[in-house]
Order: structure tokens, then sequence, then C-alpha cells
């Protein structure tokens, strides 16, 4: 086996010393040259007529005017995406709302991006995210009103007013009674539908068999008080989980197959649950959204280091609080 070397050491003669402590010299000054030209260039934002418009100008005009609520949207946004991770239905919700938006506005004569431009987004992916960041707000500020209720009063509203509350999932096919279409005409189609739906066809494929002759909805959870007419509502309440309609139910559109999908759970109905258990809470503390996310930045340590905008928040605070 070889023997290891032992340690050498660097010595530094008069020859070796002078020449390192040139170089490190030159690279201080290279380095402090190189920072200086960054920071001017990057202070400078436009020259017009050999004249100069700074970046600190900008931002001292947009702090005075818009920079206190900048400032509060992007903390309680950071703040928010620590706090709350949105679940896969959480994000389908927000996927599904933004494109209903657009899908109204480009029904209505605009472009897609025009309609994200006048709300001030350059792309979907930023309107969408705006959207994301509403769905933690909203997540926050009913944990918040939960922490004022009693321990398991939700629970408890919830055993007691079960059945009026409850809501369903569901969906239908409908066979319009129409100038073409005679109420005869439309019942016998409807009762043809649940015989193969009661041969085995899922619902899927009877939409796609008669995709041209029917309507096809998704509803989603409706309660007892929705706006929907009564036959279709008992319907509904009658049915279980998976059922859908063994005789066609009748409306002034036509005749309907309900489907009923789901029942609601405690978890779904929580925060209507928490609304209601807040009224008096929430009329007896007016602003308390604004509150909410006070207290919030001061349990997460909020420090503000820019004198005008500290100055700013706590006279914002001071006049909140007034209130």
């Amino acid at each position: 086996m070889e023997k290891k070397e032992k340690n050498k050491k660097t010595i530094f003669t008069k020859e070796t010393i002078i020449p390192v402590i040139i170089g490190l010299i030159i690279g201080v000054l290279i380095t402090c040259l190189v920072v200086l030209c960054m920071n001017y260039f990057k202070n400078r934002i436009a020259t017009v007529a050999g004249k100069k418009i700074s970046a600190k100008t900008i931002y001292d005009k947009v702090k005075l005017t818009e920079g206190l609520t900048l400032m509060m949207t992007e903390v309680d946004k950071a703040i928010l995406n620590d706090m709350y991770t949105l679940t896969e239905k959480e994000e389908e919700q927000a996927k599904k709302q933004a494109d209903n938006y657009i899908d109204y506005y480009t029904a209505n004569g605009y472009t897609e991006q025009e309609f994200l431009e006048g709300i001030g987004f350059s792309t979907y992916d930023e309107f969408l995210e705006d959207i994301k960041a509403s769905i933690k707000t909203n997540k926050y500020l009913y944990d918040y009103l939960e922490k004022k209720l009693e321990p398991g009063e939700i629970e408890k509203y919830y055993n007691e007013n079960k059945d009026e509350i409850e809501t369903y999932d569901s969906e239908h096919i409908l066979v319009k009674i129409t100038d073409d279409v005679t109420d005869q005409e439309a019942l016998t189609l409807a009762n043809e539908i649940i015989g193969k739906l009661n041969e085995g066809k899922t619902f899927n494929e009877i939409v796609e068999e008669y995709k041209d002759k029917i309507v096809h909805e998704e509803l989603g959870f409706q309660g007892k008080n929705a706006s929907l007419e009564q036959s279709y509502i008992d319907e509904l309440v009658a049915l279980k989980d998976g059922e859908y309609s063994k005789t066609p139910i009748k409306t002034s559109y036509g005749y309907h197959i309900v489907h009923r999908l789901a029942t609601s759970t405690l978890e779904d109905l929580r925060e209507t649950i928490i609304e209601i258990l807040s009224t008096d809470f929430i009329s007896e503390n007016s602003n308390f959204k604004y509150k909410a996310f006070v207290e919030l930045r001061k349990e997460n340590n909020l420090t503000i280091y820019d004198k005008e905008l500290k100055k700013q928040y706590d006279e914002y605070c001071e006049k909140l609080y007034k209130k």
C-alpha cells in the first residue's frame, strides 16, 4: 500500500504575494464597476431629449397612488400561497370559471385577448392565477369566520337542518315540445330513451346517440329552493344517488329524464353553514374582510421597510378600526 502524502503548506514569498494582491485589487475594481453599471442601467428605464427617466421616479409616483394596494395584494398572495394548495376539484372550478367569463364575452363580440387586456391581464394563465388567488382568499375568510364560531357548531347545525340545506348534483336529458314536436311525440321519445337506459346503456351513450333530438345539461348541486320547476325538484329529491327517472318528468319545456349523481356532504356545505351562522358577526363587524387580512399579516410578521408605505399602512389600519 502506498504511503499517503503529507499535507503541503502554501508558502507566500515576496515574489508571489505582490501579483496576488494586485490581482485582487483589479478584481474588486472590476466588480465595483460592473455593479455601478448594472445599477445605472437598471435604474434608467428611458431617455428623452438627453434626459433620463429613472425607475425611482416612476416608483415614487406609483407608491403614492397605488403602492399600498399593490403591496398588500402581493403580501396577501405570498401568505395565502403558503397556506393553501387548491384541490383538483378547486383547480377545475377555477378553470371553469375563467372559461365561462371568456365564453360570455367572446359570444358578445370580443376576442379572448381583448377581454383579457380589458381587465388588466396579458395572458389566459395570468387571469387563471388571479381566479385561483380569489379562491384562496375565500378559503381564508371562511376559515377566519369558522374560528369565531363555537366548537362543533357547524356539525350541530348540519345535523339539525340536513334535510333543508342538502343539495343534489344532477344531469338531465330534455326532449322539448316545439312547433315541430308534439307533446305525444316528445313523451314517446322520452320513454324510448328510458327503455334503452333500462337495457343497460349509459347516460353518455344515450346523449351521443340522440344528440340531434335532445338537450343534455349538467346542473351541478341544487337544493330544494333552487330556481327549477317544482316537478324537477320533486324528482331530484325522490331519486337516490346514481338513479335516473323511470318515467318522464314534465315541465313547461318538455319531458325530462333526471339523473341524480351525488348528494352533498358536510364538507360540501361547510361554507354555506359558516355563512349562515356568521350572519350576525358579519353585520356587527363592518369591514371584517379587511380586518381579517390585517390580522393575517400581523400573524405572519409583516415588516414594511419603506417609510412612506409603512406610514400609509399604519394610517390605513387606524382608519379601518375606527369604523
